[in-house]
């Protein structure tokens, strides 16, 4: 799912840009959710909720907080490098204003799909089609780790472990709502309460695997045919030349 914000006090651009990004999207197979805004504020008690974006579109004419200060607000005081920031204005003349934000691009209103195809592409390129990091919420604060240092998820009780190499990350949630997260990506159940990371795998039988970290986790009986075949089919993928 690729989270996307719009924040403009123009809500016609606001509903035409949405219909360019929906228009555009139809193209991939990837989920995309759409929130708009139509000040500074709205788009950073928002945040200040806990509301995460992959992408903001922000313009920098805003009454009271511009899209400048919304852009230093999210880099500066919510510590936030991994959000792709795009500005929108009438104007061009805002480049040295915007270089400590560190945008992904600036777009000159009026606005062009063609434009729009190319902010998304090279946006999902850098974001690794927003699955590059796992993102959970502890309280209103959110969190993100990257999905190569996760060797597998456990579900204990009521809360999910994050088991990393050298350390446990915890919440509250379940792991059917992580691997949901987490389709079409290398992560896969092995037993109801392990989803693994097939990255970490370093030897395998019908009965068990053994993780990255010497950690060794046994496969329920029900799922053991469908993990070899998922792991066969994995390592087929990984030495086949095209």
């Amino acid at each position: 799912m690729l989270k996307i914000a719009i924040c403009d006090d123009d809500k016609a651009l606001c509903l035409q840009l949405k219909s360019m990004l929906n228009e555009t999207n139809e193209k991939t197979d990837e989920n995309i959710e759409i929130s708009i805004f139509f000040s500074g504020e709205e788009m950073c008690d928002s945040l200040l909720g806990g509301n995460h974006f992959n992408i903001i579109f922000l313009d920098i004419e805003l009454r009271e907080i511009n899209g400048v200060e919304v852009g230093k607000k999210i880099r500066e005081e919510f510590n936030d490098e991994l959000t792709q920031i795009v500005y929108i204005s009438a104007k061009d003349s805002y480049a040295m204003d915007l270089f400590d934000i560190r945008p992904l691009n600036f777009l000159v209103k009026p606005l062009k799909t063609e434009k729009i195809e190319s902010v998304l592409k090279t946006a999902k390129k850098i974001l690794g089609t927003s699955n590059q990091y796992y993102e959970y919420k502890i309280g209103n604060v959110n969190f993100n780790v990257l999905l190569n240092d996760i060797l597998y998820f456990e579900s204990s009780g009521r809360k999910v472990k994050i088991i990393l190499k050298d350390d446990v990350n915890e919440y509250y949630g379940k792991l059917s709502e992580v691997e949901e997260k987490l389709k079409n990506s290398d992560f896969f159940f092995i037993h109801k309460s392990y989803l693994i990371n097939y990255n970490h795998v370093i030897e395998y039988t019908y009965e068990y695997v053994k993780m990255s970290n010497n950690e060794i986790l046994g496969i329920s009986q029900n799922n053991r045919k469908a993990v070899r075949e998922k792991l066969l089919q994995k390592k087929q993928r990984m030495y086949h030349v095209k």
